[in-house]
C-alpha cells in the first residue's frame, strides 16, 4: 500500500493507459490525435481523468473515459450563443447532438469532420475574440513544442491553464536546453505566468500576487512534489503522442525533471515602453523573493525568476533571452531598490 510520501509524488494530471492506447494508431481516438498533430491551431491538454482539445486558447472539446471501452466527448455550448450548432451538424449527416460517445475510429473521424463548425462558432464568440492572453499561451506552446523552432528551443510547454485545488498556473513546462538532448534527466521544471498588455500588469492579479502564489506552492514540499510529478508525466505523455518536436538521445527511455531547481517565468506581451507599471512592480518582487528565500534555501531548492524576452521577434524561448530581474531593470533603466540576494539564481 503506498505511503503518504508516495501519494504526494503521484501526478494528478495523467494520461491513463486506456486513454493512451485509444489515442495511438489504429484505436478509437486516433483520428482526434491525428487532427491535433496536423492542425497547428489545436492543442491537447492532459487533465485529471480527461483530455481537453484547445482552439485559440478555448476548450473546443472535452473528452472523458467512461470506463466502458468508450469515451464521451462534448462541445462547450457556451460558444453556441444562438443555438445553431445542431442544425449545422445535421447538414453533415450527424444527429445534431453536441455530445458524442466514441467507441470506434469511424465515430471519431465523423467528429473531426465537423471541427470546422465548432471552430466557426468559437471564432465569433466574444470570449475568444477578447481572450488574447489565452490565445497567446497556445501560440507560445505551438512555437516551442511543434514548430521548426522547437527543435532548437530551450523550453517546452506541458500544460496551459493548469488548475488543481488552489494551484493555478497559466502554463507549465520544462527548460531542456538544446545541448542537453542526449540526456533525459536534466529537465528543469518551469512555472509560467502570462501577462498581455499594460492593464494585466496593473490589474488585481498583479505580478507580486502571482509570484507569491507560485512561491507558496514551490516552498510547500507536498505541493511541489505534485507539480513536478505532473510536469514530468505530461512531458513523457506528450512526447509519446508525438506532440513534441525534439531530438532525443537513443539511450533515453523516459524523461525526469530535476527536483532541486525550478524556474518561474513571467511572459509579458504587448507591453508599451512608455508605461511605468512594470518598473513599479519590480521592487515589490524583490520583497517577495527575500521573504521566501530562507525557507527555500533550508529545503535545498533553488528558484530562478526570469522574464521572457523575444528572440528577434519570435515566440521560441531560449535560455539566453530569459532576463533576470537585474537584466530587466537594466533594460527598463530602473535602479534596484535593494541589494539583497533574494532567491539564488541559476547560472
Amino acid at each position: 500500500m503506498p505511503n503518504e510520501t508516495d501519494l504526494q509524488s503521484q501526478p494528478t494530471h495523467v494520461l491513463s493507459p486506456a486513454f493512451k492506447t485509444a489515442l495511438l494508431k489504429g484505436s478509437s481516438l486516433n483520428p482526434i490525435l491525428k487532427a491535433v498533430q496536423l492542425d497547428d491551431t489545436l492543442l491537447l491538454g492532459i487533465r485529471s481523468g480527461y483530455i481537453s482539445i484547445y482552439y485559440r486558447g478555448g476548450e473546443l472539446l472535452k473528452i472523458k473515459d467512461t470506463n466502458k471501452s468508450s469515451f464521451d466527448a462534448c462541445f462547450n455550448e457556451m460558444y453556441d450563443t444562438n443555438k445553431v450548432l445542431p442544425q449545422r451538424l445535421q447538414r453533415h449527416g450527424l444527429s445534431g447532438e453536441t455530445s458524442w460517445n466514441l467507441s470506434t475510429s469511424a465515430q471519431s473521424e465523423e467528429l473531426v469532420g465537423v471541427f470546422h463548425e465548432l471552430k466557426r462558432l468559437m471564432d465569433h464568440h466574444n470570449k475568444i475574440r477578447s481572450g488574447h492572453e489565452r490565445e497567446f499561451q497556445q501560440l507560445i506552446a505551438r512555437m516551442n513544442n511543434r514548430s521548426r523552432s522547437s527543435n532548437s528551443s530551450h523550453y517546452f510547454i506541458t500544460d496551459i491553464e493548469h488548475a488543481k485545488e488552489s494551484a493555478r498556473f497559466d502554463m507549465l513546462g520544462v527548460r531542456w536546453r538544446h545541448n542537453e538532448h542526449q540526456r533525459g534527466d536534466c529537465l528543469v521544471p518551469v512555472l509560467f505566468e502570462v501577462k498581455h498588455g499594460e492593464k494585466a500588469i496593473a490589474g488585481g492579479a498583479s505580478l507580486e500576487k502571482h509570484l507569491r502564489d507560485a512561491l507558496n506552492h514551490v516552498s510547500n514540499p507536498s505541493d511541489r512534489k505534485k507539480l513536478l510529478a505532473n510536469i514530468e508525466s505530461q512531458f513523457n505523455a506528450l512526447y509519446d503522442l508525438d506532440l513534441l518536436e525534439c531530438e532525443r538521445g537513443k539511450a533515453i527511455a523516459s524523461f525526469t525533471v530535476v527536483k532541486d531547481c525550478m524556474q518561474i517565468v513571467f511572459v509579458i506581451a504587448e507591453y508599451p515602453p512608455h508605461s511605468n507599471q512594470l518598473q513599479n512592480a519590480l521592487s515589490r518582487l524583490d520583497d517577495v523573493l527575500q521573504e521566501f528565500s530562507p525557507k527555500l534555501e533550508a529545503q535545498g531548492v533553488r528558484v530562478d525568476l526570469r522574464f521572457a524576452g523575444a528572440s528577434l521577434c519570435g515566440y521560441a524561448m531560449y535560455e539566453e533571452t530569459m532576463l533576470s530581474v537585474e537584466q530587466l531593470r537594466s533594460l527598463l533603466g530602473v535602479s534596484a531598490k535593494s541589494t539583497g540576494p533574494g532567491v539564488p539564481l541559476t547560472s
